[in-house]
């Protein structure tokens, strides 16, 4: 697709209204993105669709071993009407659980040692510290979730039996963090303007922006504690990388206790049924009667002949994923979550009810629930894995190499160093020779790349996540058990989520560099495929 033609795709538009704020802080100006997802209208289906259809997933999980089927009423009544736990209805032990979690991780990042860094600069000129003790945490999180299993207070498998519980506690937090955010920060940010964070675009300017400013947010970096810590708690930052990244490695590592321990839900299906769809309509009073009265899913003791390699792959990789995010904590400082990302639903159901929750449920709650099937746990598709493990290896692979480009000559110019003495990493060398390095100095300062790696698409990067994911859907298949739809709809949601962040960063980049960013895309011409898009 040409590039004109996609920048030219329905943009955020930024209204130029000006609302007089305290005469400390001059003027505020209204330039944050209003009709990013379609203004009220997609913000408003987006704010309920989105965790509605979380439910259809887990849904098809629990009740059909991840089979699409229609989700007429019979669907919905019987997901609420499973047991304890499993069922969507909300349980008080879970809840806790779940808060207990958050509370502990807001009081590791408040109270651990480790260094201070600072953030971006904002536009009001400051920038914010931030505390970088995340790998301490992440280790310690682990630790203590052992001793708590170790000790009885919590079951490895607690999560695959009380995971439809803590969906919606999920659901019903981010909806109430979400909707406090637009109070506090929204319709009383004078409260605010006096706080370091304060931004120009901060607050609501037009109340019948309502699901558009709830669901985008309306502060960029809200903090707690001003006055009471000597670095405020900024909680973006710590809704974005603490409960739900780490979060999502440990239900995977509680799934993996369960095939371990071999749990199992009652299936309706037999060997001569579909692995690709069911019948829900046709099936429901079946699944009724298996669930009534059900208690205790898991057995007391546990073998490893349970646990396939696309089980231990895919806790592998993900686990690495995120110890690698909280080994280069800072990097993480200058992503557009917290550059440019307002805090609204968007993110603290996106953060909490959607990563940690639908993440697992995905991949691991996927192959767990397998042992309640005819064909059993997923354990001898090795060579289906096996290319999932190469799919994942090469991903991992472009991810660094094209990352490290961009950051060693960024960081070479940065340090005073020239251009005429620069070298490409070997990694970059191998495939384009040793040449000199091409690139575009915007009259913003920000320096571009058009050489290398960067010289095949703008936003080659992301080739390296869209294959990671796959090759973790591959893993998943096994032809004799039902087929992977929850990992192809994660691989669906991540690429839909990644090309609208390309687009996202294309408009951006556009109106911040102007001709300069016009000369870029005629020197680089691609999105993120070379020569296709």
């Amino acid at each position: 697709m040409p590039s004109s033609k996609r920048t030219d795709s329905p943009a955020p538009k930024a209204s130029s209204r000006q609302v007089e704020a305290p005469s400390s802080k001059g003027v505020r100006k209204q330039t944050r993105p209003v009709g990013e997802f379609y203004g009220n209208i997609g913000t408003g289906f987006w704010t309920f669709f989105i965790p509605a259809a979380i439910y259809y997933f887990y849904g098809i999980m629990v009740m059909h071993q991840g089979r699409l089927v229609i989700p007429g009423p019979s669907f919905w009544k019987d997901l609420w009407n499973l047991p304890d736990g499993i069922s969507i209805r909300p349980c008080w032990g879970p809840t806790i659980v779940s808060l207990t979690w958050v509370c502990c991780q807001a009081l590791a990042e408040i109270v651990l040692p480790g260094n201070l860094k600072e953030g971006v600069m904002l536009k009001s000129g400051r920038k914010l510290i931030y505390p970088m003790n995340g790998l301490l945490t992440f280790f310690l999180s682990h630790i203590g979730l052992f001793l708590c299993c170790y000790y009885g207070i919590l079951k490895p498998y607690y999560v695959f039996e009380n995971m439809g519980a803590l969906l919606t506690e999920a659901v019903i937090t981010s909806y109430v963090m979400a909707l406090w955010l637009y109070v506090d920060f929204g319709i009383f940010w004078k409260r605010h303007v006096d706080d370091p964070e304060f931004e120009e675009d901060h607050g609501v300017f037009d109340y019948k922006d309502f699901f558009n400013d709830f669901f985008m947010g309306v502060v960029r970096n809200p903090r707690l504690f001003h006055g009471i810590l000597k670095t405020p708690f900024d909680l973006k930052r710590f809704w974005n990388a603490r409960p739900g990244l780490t979060g999502w490695v440990i239900l995977n590592i509680s799934y993996l206790a369960s095939m371990y321990y071999g749990c199992s839900l009652p299936s309706a299906y037999g060997a001569k049924d579909s692995v690709f769809f069911g019948d829900h309509e046709g099936k429901s009073q079946k699944i009724q009667e298996m669930f009534a009265g059900k208690e205790g899913f898991c057995n007391d003791e546990g073998s490893f002949a349970n646990i396939g390699p696309a089980a231990l792959f895919i806790t592998l990789a993900h686990w690495y994923y995120i110890f690698d995010y909280n080994l280069v904590e800072p990097a993480y400082l200058t992503t557009t979550d917290i550059r440019h990302d307002l805090f609204g639903f968007m993110l603290t159901y996106g953060d909490w009810g959607f990563l940690s929750r639908f993440y697992p449920i995905s991949f691991m709650g996927f192959l767990a629930v397998q042992g309640g099937a005819k064909s059993g746990y997923i354990t001898q598709n090795y060579i289906f894995a096996g290319i999932g493990i190469a799919m994942y290896i090469f991903g991992m692979i472009m991810f660094r190499i094209t990352n490290i480009e961009k950051h060693l000559f960024r960081d070479h110019l940065n340090n005073g160093g020239s251009v005429d003495k620069y070298r490409s990493p070997w990694s970059t060398r191998i495939v384009f020779g040793d040449k000199k390095v091409e690139f575009i100095r915007t009259k913003e300062g920000s320096i571009l790349l058009t050489s290398g790696y960067w010289g095949l698409a703008r936003h080659f990067n992301y080739i390296g996540d869209l294959t990671m994911c796959i090759g973790w859907a591959v893993a998943c298949y096994n032809p004799a058990s039902p087929f992977p739809w929850l990992p192809i709809s994660y691989c669906i949601y991540f690429w839909l989520m990644d090309c609208h962040r390309c687009w996202r960063d294309e408009v951006r980049c556009s109106k911040k560099y102007g001709a300069d960013w016009d000369r870029y895309k005629q020197a680089v011409p691609y999105y993120i495929f070379p020569g296709i898009w």
